[in-house]
């Protein structure tokens, strides 16, 4: 009983002060858990520093051409985008979002007139740093089609609306503006960043798509070497020469039909066309750079190279310089061979400068079927034999394609700078 009442006493004592306690650490528990709870819900702080998107793309071009029944607006761009479309009324507008684009240094904020009777003016912004607005104006339009195309990528804007002809003040504006001369049906006017266009470069990377070229012993496509050799001489022209506008024929791994590569050219009235390849032989210790321009084959290797790049027999080639005799414009060709032998010389002396081995095979001429035509001074680079185990190793690195891109760009730069180039 003594021991029964003890215990009961201490149990007594103790449950003064154990309440307290269990309220002091359920409260603290609460602080703690009220704490936690704000953390997680609490926005998260932004980082210090954020670093900045470089937009994918850019924009290339905006061209109008005003019809009888309708009106189109083609917006050309270096890579595939989906465009945002929004009609927008007071004032009436289409507004069309590229995201993922840029507009070229030389454009700010550029507007040009058109009112043909559908559409008043076409203005073009950077609205975000990531997004370029193109913004149509319209007058009166009964309803409009979108299309995105590749090869090139490009946006096409329908107008359409009632018969209408372009207004003679629009027609005068095309001494102050982008306009280009109208046909007989049809008026056409260019955007571009100034009174006058840029002046354009068109690289073409060969093959593509279902047609990878040559193979390297271990695989290489030359379709695949070819499009990023392409890529870096146009951002070096883009860094170096920015008083001109790149174009490429295609952007990515698709098919190009020949003519189409041409045309594309002559649509965009390029200054020079370079059509990038990689050379292939039966013989794995065939090497070097050569670069082609157009005129009759003079021997029998030459048909060869130029019947394996027109994918042709020789047969059909044969039918091809009968039809080039009718069709040789002496002053291209003549600017052609100029601008052969500078790119030619430029290239191998700056490889050889870096790389030893490489071998200058010279300047030739073949009837390539890209080369026949176009409409100014073209030419065709064989870069290295992709046949060769050596050169198919050094045209995997980004090293030697940009070496060769830089070895282009002194050539095309001494050409452009001693020669006055016509454009027919």
């Amino acid at each position: 009983m003594h021991s029964e009442d003890r215990t009961h006493r201490r149990a007594k004592q103790h449950g003064y002060w154990v309440a307290p306690m269990l309220a002091l650490v359920l409260m603290l528990f609460g602080c703690t858990a009220s704490r936690t709870t704000r953390r997680v819900l609490a926005p998260s702080r932004a980082p210090a520093a954020v670093l900045p998107v470089t937009a994918a793309y850019g924009l290339e071009d905006i061209r109008s051409a005003s019809r009888p029944d309708t009106t189109q607006v083609i917006i050309t761009v270096s890579g595939p985008v989906q465009p945002l479309v929004q009609r927008l009324f007071q004032p009436d507008r289409l507004t069309i979002d590229l995201p993922e684009t840029r507009l070229p240094p030389q454009w700010n904020r550029y507007k040009v007139p058109i009112s043909d009777g559908r559409l008043q003016t076409i203005q073009v912004t950077q609205s975000y740093p990531q997004t370029v607005q193109v913004t149509l104006a319209l007058q009166a339009i009964q309803d409009y089609r979108i299309a995105v195309q590749s090869a090139p990528h490009r946006v096409t804007v329908e107008l359409l609306g009632a018969t209408t002809t372009v207004p003679q003040s629009a027609r005068a504006a095309k001494k102050s503006t982008a306009w280009v001369s109208p046909a007989e049906s049809s008026s056409q006017a260019a955007l571009s960043p100034g009174v006058h266009r840029m002046p354009i470069i068109c690289i073409d990377p060969g093959h593509g798509g279902h047609d990878p070229g040559a193979l390297g012993p271990t695989g290489l496509e030359e379709k695949t070497v070819v499009l990023q050799v392409a890529k870096e001489l146009r951002q070096l022209i883009q860094q170096e020469m920015p008083q001109y506008r790149v174009v490429l024929t295609r952007h990515q791994d698709v098919f190009v039909p020949l003519a189409e590569r041409a045309r594309m050219a002559n649509e965009q009235q390029a200054q020079v066309f370079i059509s990038i390849h990689a050379n292939s032989s039966p013989h794995r210790e065939a090497s070097g750079i050569e670069t082609w321009y157009l005129s009759f084959a003079a021997s029998a290797r030459a048909k060869k190279i130029a019947a394996r790049e027109n994918m042709m027999s020789e047969q059909q080639l044969s039918t091809l310089e009968l039809i080039l005799r009718d069709l040789h414009e002496t002053d291209r060709i003549n600017q052609s061979t100029v601008l052969a032998q500078s790119t030619q010389n430029a290239l191998a002396e700056h490889m050889a400068a870096h790389y030893p081995g490489v071998i200058p095979r010279g300047v030739e001429g073949a009837p390539f079927a890209v080369l026949h035509r176009t409409t100014m001074p073209s030419v065709l680079v064989e870069t290295a034999f992709i046949s060769n185990p050596q050169e198919e190793a050094r045209l995997r690195t980004t090293q030697y394609q940009r070496a060769l891109a830089k070895g282009m760009l002194l050539g095309l730069r001494q050409f452009l700078q001693t020669t006055v180039v016509a454009i027919h």
